[in-house]
Order: structure tokens, then C-alpha cells, then sequence
């Protein structure tokens, strides 16, 4: 029993480590969305779940995902949209850093402090292009073949700058200027002369809560590096194994708990179900077999009572019949004697 609880907890730990460091939360959603851990897990989004470094999260046609990053940045997912959290670290030191990949669709991304702080600590990669900021808040939107517009990456600027690269060159993206590298080709990124045609008529039922929400988190960036940094400097300073609870950037929103109380239960609940089933089922074996040896004395002493009982039973009747056969032994000599007397 000692070694499979032992078992059990690495197969935990390797889970917990496998799941990465909390890249942010679903602040809003709308329509269907799942996301996929390193795992291979997937599980459906909701509001308040966790995203971690790995995670790779899928929007459907009418789905739109608006996530608040752990060093609070803003996320927001466009329908038909695949991302993934390639490498994360929020915990207010130099070696910060946000490297994610749009495979599919469009993202718009609102810096939170590591690229305020830190420029080369923030990357976007798509197939064609990597798209680097400079405090920025920016869409990047990837187009398949087949589509209206000319198949490539896409960037567009709302405040601050990007820099587009590709191995032929690079442009550096500006407010009112929209740059593109395309697929296929082996060229620098350039500018285009008109909006590209997936922006016009889009409609995004979430688009309009964006303002506000980038406000507030604007406004509670310091405060939330230097907590995180100071719990950075208390974890180093921890003795002889001590443990303390990671500190969480708080959920940001007026009134709200801290992220803190928002931890990977929701993710392991969701991602893990199947593995916790399985490791239930083998608890309630090792149980049922512990009771079947810990009954078998019980069990053993009930059988041989009752085989006892069985045995010193047919003795009795045993006896019984060899009586009544006796009996009447006796009973026919006298019946002979008797006709003989006659």
C-alpha cells in the first residue's frame, strides 16, 4: 500500500508539472471553445478555468475567448481561431516571458508587464511570420488558402508598435498601417495599401468589452509585478523545504476573489477526469482486496463453524439411522419369535 500510494503521488506530480506555469484565466466567452493540454486532454472552456504554458485553446465558427494573462495582459480569441501558450513565466523577475503561437485564425493582444518591461520577452509566432512588440496592443490574423484574402499573416496595429519578421526581413508596424507577410513566399514583410477584406463587416459580440477591461488592468500592472516579485524574493529565501503557496495575481475585475482561489482543480477536474476515475477504481480494488485479506480469518472461522456444524450433523443423523436400523432389527427378531411361538 506504501508504494502505490507512492506511485500515485508522482503519477500527481508529473501531472501538476506537465500542466506548466498558469499562463492566465477566461475572463469571457462566447459561443464554443475547448482547450487541449500537453496531455492530449481536452476539455471544454468556461469562464474562471485556468490556462497553462502548453495549453494549446480552439475557438469553433462562433466562438470567442477573452483571456486575462497572469501578468495582466489581455487575450482575446477570434472565432475559427487555434493558439497555443508555447513558453510563460509570470514571476516578476528578469527572465519573464510570453512566447505563443497562432496556428490558425486571429488573436488580438493587449501586453501585460512583461512586454511593457521587457520587449525581446514577448513573441507571436504564425506560419509564415514572428511578430515582436514594443508595449503594444495589436491583432495578428492568419489567412489559409482559399480564402478571400491573399494567404499569409497579418498584423495591425492599435497602440504602440510590432515588429513583423520573416528570414528575408522585417517591417516595424505602426498605428493605421497594416503589415503582411505572405505564405508561399520567400519576401520580406511589406505594408498594404488597403484594410484586408476579413475586417470589414466582422461582427465580435465580446469586441466591445475589451476597452474598459484594459483600463483596469492598465491600472494594477505595477502593483501586480511587484507583489509577484515579492513573492519571488520570499520563495528564494524559503529554508530546508518549506512551502508556500504561490502568490496569485488576483482575478482583476472589481470585487473579485483572488486568481489565487481560481487553481488547477477546474483543469484537473476536466483534463484529468478519466485519470482520476482510473486511479479510483484502483483504490477501491487495493481497499476491496485489504478487506478480503482482512476478512479472510473471519470469513474462514464462519466456514469452518458452518462445515462444522455440517459434519457433527451428518454424525447425528448418522447415529440416527444406525439406531433406527436397530431398532428395527430388533423389532423383526420379535415379530419372528412371536410366529414361531404360534
Amino acid at each position: 500500500m506504501k508504494r502505490l500510494a507512492v506511485f500515485w503521488a508522482l503519477v500527481l506530480w508529473a501531472q501538476l508539472a506537465a500542466a506548466g506555469a498558469v499562463f492566465g484565466t477566461v475572463d469571457a466567452i462566447t459561443g464554443s471553445a475547448t482547450v487541449t493540454g500537453q496531455d492530449s486532454q481536452s476539455a471544454a472552456l468556461s469562464v474562471g478555468m485556468n490556462v497553462y504554458e502548453g495549453d494549446t485553446v480552439t475557438s469553433a465558427h462562433d466562438g470567442e475567448v477573452q483571456i486575462v494573462t497572469d501578468d495582466g495582459g489581455f487575450i482575446a480569441l477570434r472565432p475559427d481561431t487555434v493558439f497555443r501558450v508555447d513558453q510563460y513565466k509570470a514571476d516578476g523577475g528578469n527572465d519573464d516571458k510570453t512566447f505563443m503561437s497562432l496556428l490558425k485564425g486571429a488573436v488580438r493582444s493587449i501586453t501585460g508587464w512583461i512586454g511593457r518591461h521587457n520587449n525581446a520577452a514577448y513573441r507571436l509566432t504564425t506560419p509564415t511570420a514572428t511578430v515582436g512588440i514594443r508595449g503594444t496592443d495589436h491583432e495578428v490574423t492568419v489567412v489559409d488558402p482559399g480564402a478571400s484574402d491573399t494567404p499569409g499573416t497579418y498584423d495591425t496595429v492599435n497602440e504602440g508598435s510590432t515588429v513583423l519578421t520573416t528570414p528575408q526581413g522585417q517591417v516595424v508596424a505602426t498605428p493605421g498601417k497594416f503589415a503582411f507577410a505572405p505564405r508561399g513566399k520567400a519576401v520580406a514583410p511589406y505594408f498594404l495599401k488597403a484594410s484586408p477584406h476579413f475586417l470589414l463587416g466582422r461582427h465580435l459580440r465580446l469586441e466591445g468589452r475589451i476597452a474598459a477591461r484594459s483600463t483596469y488592468l492598465r491600472g494594477q500592472l505595477k502593483q501586480m509585478r511587484d507583489e509577484r516579485g515579492r513573492g519571488l524574493q520570499l520563495r528564494h529565501g524559503q529554508r530546508h523545504g518549506a512551502v508556500s503557496a504561490r502568490p496569485g495575481a488576483g482575478d482583476f475585475r472589481p470585487g473579485a476573489a483572488p486568481r489565487g482561489a481560481v487553481l488547477r482543480q477546474e483543469r484537473q477536474g476536466a483534463l484529468s477526469g478519466s485519470r482520476a476515475a482510473g486511479r479510483e477504481r484502483l483504490r477501491g480494488e487495493e481497499r476491496l482486496r485489504a478487506d478480503g485479506l482482512n476478512g479472510r480469518g473471519r470469513f474462514g472461522e464462519a466456514r469452518r463453524q458452518r462445515f462444522g456444524d455440517r459434519r457433527e450433523g451428518g454424525a447425528r443423523r448418522e447415529e440416527m439411522r444406525q439406531t433406527e436400523g436397530a431398532a428395527e432389527g430388533a423389532g423383526r427378531a420379535r415379530e419372528g419369535d412371536r410366529r414361531r411361538r404360534e
